[in-house]
C-alpha cells in the first residue's frame, strides 16, 4: 500500500490496527463462535487431537469490572471516533470506490484489483465505531459497487482473504453480534454481504488447485487457474515451480474457517486445511521443531532454502495457528494447531530471541526476535514482526505459559522502543540490534556515523526508516492492555495515535 503522511492519514490507520484486534477479542467472546465453547468458559470441553496432556483455557482478558474499573477511555476514544469520521468524508468526496488515495495529491490508487479496498477494509471499524451513517454508505457500496468476479490484474489470494474476505465474514459476525443494531441492516442486506463473500471464496477456490493443496501465489480471475506472480515478483524467479512462504499457506484458515461455520459448506475451511497441511504436518525435517524452512515449493511442498523469521512471509502462518486452536477448540486438528505453535514459540526462544546491547539510559537491553537464513543469524527485525509480542501474550495466557507470556511482555517492550526512540513517535520498517549475548554469526553493523550514534544512544539502529502504515505494534499494545490491565499500554497506543 502506498505510504501515507499527515496527521489524519496515520491517525486512521492506527485506529483500524486496535479495531482489528478488537475484532478478534470480540470473537473469541462469543459462546457460539466456532464450535460452541467461549474462551472465557473455564470448563470447556478437552481438544482432539495434538497431544494427550491436558491443557487449561484460561480466561484472557483482564477483570476490569470486578477490579472496579472501566476499559475505555471516553475522551479519547472520542478523539479517535473524530479522526475516523474526518478521514472518511476526505475520502468519500475525493476517492469513492477506489482502492487508495494519495493524501497530498489526492489521485486515486488501483493497488487491490479494483474492489474498493478502503471501503471493504473498514466497514468492521465503522461498524465497531458506530459510525452508523458511514457503515451504511460502505455497506451499501459493497453490496451494490463491487463485482468480486472481475479483477483488474492478477489477483494476490493473501492480500484478498486477509483483507476482503476477512472483512465480509467479519462483518456478517458484527451484525449476528448486535454488535451492528438490528434495526440498522436487513436480513437480506446480512444476506447480501455473505453473497458476496461466497463469491470472493469462489473465485479464489482454484487458487487451492495444486498437487499438495497449498495455495498459487496469483489467481487469475478470467480463467479460473492459480498461477505464478509475474517474473519480477519471484521470490526466485530461477525455479521452474511457484514457491511461496509459510504465511500464504496459512493465512487462509480463519476467515474460511468462518466462512463454513455462516454458510453452513466445509469446502471452504477444507481448502484452507490442505493449504497449510504440509507445514502443520511437516514431512521434512525440521532443525528447529515447529520453525518452517521457506520459501515453499508449492508443487511438492519442500523447501527451498532455509530462512526461518516471525517477520515478512512467515509471520500470519504462526499466528494463525494459536488462533485456529482458540476460536474452534473442538475442531479435529485443534490440538494440533496448539501444540504446533507451542513447538515453534519454545524454538523460538531457543534459538531466534536475542537481547540487544542497552542504549544509553538503559540497565538492560532489549529483546528482539532475530532471523536466520542458511546458518546465518540475521540480528535484523521488520515491523511486521512486532505482531510476534500480542500473539505470544494471547497463546501463553490462554494456554496458562507464564514463560511465554514474559516473552511477549518482553518483545511488546522491544517494539515500543522502537517507537519512542524516534522524533515522530513511529517505529521504522525495519532495525538491528548487536546481540548481548555474542552470538555466532552475528550478521549485521552499523554502517555509517548516524547508525553507530543510534546503536550506542538506543541500543539499536534504523536500517529502513520508513512507516509503511504497519498496525503490528499498537495491535500488540491492544493485547498488552487487555490482558493485563495496565494502563501503560493504553497511554503507549494514544502515543502513537497523536
Amino acid at each position: 500500500m502506498a505510504r501515507i503522511r499527515g496527521p489524519i492519514s496515520y491517525k486512521l490507520r492506527v485506529v483500524a490496527i486496535a479495531l482489528v484486534a478488537a475484532i478478534f477479542i470480540l470473537y473469541i467472546t462469543l459462546p457460539d463462535f466456532g464450535d460452541g465453547d467461549s474462551i472465557f468458559n473455564k470448563n470447556a470441553s478437552p481438544k482432539k487431537g495434538g497431544s494427550k496432556i491436558p491443557w487449561p483455557r484460561n480466561q484472557v482478558q483482564f477483570p476490569f469490572e470486578r477490579n472496579g474499573r472501566i476499559a475505555g477511555d471516553k475522551k479519547k476514544a472520542e478523539e479517535v471516533k473524530a479522526a475516523m469520521k474526518r478521514t472518511f468524508w476526505k475520502y468519500r468526496l475525493g476517492a469513492w470506490g477506489a482502492d487508495e488515495i494519495r493524501p497530498i495529491s489526492g489521485q486515486t490508487r488501483t493497488t487491490r484489483n479494483g474492489w474498493a479496498a478502503t471501503i471493504v477494509d473498514t466497514l468492521t471499524t465503522t461498524a465497531i465505531m458506530g459510525l452508523e451513517e458511514e457503515f451504511l454508505l460502505e455497506l451499501n457500496f459493497t453490496i451494490h459497487g463491487i463485482d468480486f468476479s472481475n479483477a483488474i490484474d492478477l489477483v494476490d489470494p493473501f492480500e484478498t482473504t486477509i483483507r476482503y474476505l476477512g472483512a465480509l465474514v467479519s462483518t456478517v459476525e458484527l451484525i449476528d453480534a448486535g454488535v451492528v443494531p438490528k434495526a440498522l441492516v436487513s436480513k437480506l442486506d446480512r444476506g447480501a454481504v455473505l453473497s458476496q463473500a461466497v463469491l470472493l471464496a469462489s473465485k479464489l477456490a482454484p487458487g487451492f488447485n495444486s498437487p499438495t493443496g497449498m495455495i498459487w501465489p496469483r489467481i487469475n480471475f478470467t480463467t479460473n487457474e492459480g498461477c505464478r506472480e509475474d517474473l519480477d515478483q519471484r521470490p526466485i524467479p530461477e525455479l521452474d515451480h511457484a514457491t511461496i512462504g509459510p504465511a500464504r499457506a496459512g493465512s487462509n484458515w480463519l476467515e474460511n474457517k468462518t466462512l463454513s461455520k455462516l454458510t453452513g459448506n466445509g469446502e471452504y475451511e477444507r481448502n484452507a486445511t490442505r493449504s497449510w497441511k504440509p507445514l502443520v504436518w511437516n514431512k521434512y525435517v525440521e532443525e528447529w521443531p515447529g520453525l518452517i524452512d521457506s520459501p515453499i515449493d508449492i508443487m511438492t511442498g519442500a523447501p527451498v532454502d532455509q530462512h526461518r523469521s516471525w517477520g515478512a512471509g512467515h509471520d500470519s502462518y504462526y499466528e494463525y495457528l494459536i488462533k485456529a486452536h482458540i476460536l474452534a477448540p473442538n475442531d479435529p486438528n485443534s490440538g494440533k494447531y496448539r501444540d504446533r505453535w507451542v513447538q515453534a514459540v519454545e524454538s523460538t526462544m531457543v534459538n531466534l530471541m536475542s537481547w540487544s546491547t542497552p542504549g544509553v539510559g538503559h540497565e538492560k537491553g532489549k529483546l528482539f526476535l532475530a532471523q536466520w537464513r542458511n546458518g546465518w543469524l540475521l540480528n535484523e527485525m521488520g515491523h511486521l514482526a512486532c505482531f510476534a509480542g500480542g500473539n505470544f501474550l494471547l497463546g501463553g495466557k490462554y494456554l496458562g505459559r507464564k514463560d511465554i507470556i514474559q516473552f511477549g511482555l518482553d518483545v511488546i517492550d522491544a517494539c515500543h522502543e522502537t517507537y519512542v526512540g524516534s522524533s515522530t513517535r513511529i517505529g521504522p520498517e525495519y532495525f538491528s540490534w548487536m546481540p548481548a549475548n555474542s552470538a555466532p554469526n552475528a550478521t549485521y553493523q552499523p554502517q555509517h556515523d548516524g547508525q553507530r550514534e543510534q546503536l550506542e544512544n538506543l541500543g539499536y539502529w534504523i536500517t529502513d526508516a520508513r512507516w509503511m502504515l504497519r498496525p503490528e505494534t499498537v495491535e500488540s499494545y491492544f493485547y498488552a492492555y487487555r490482558i493485563t490491565g495496565s494502563k501503560m499500554y493504553q497511554d503507549w497506543a494514544y502515543d502513537a495515535f497523536k
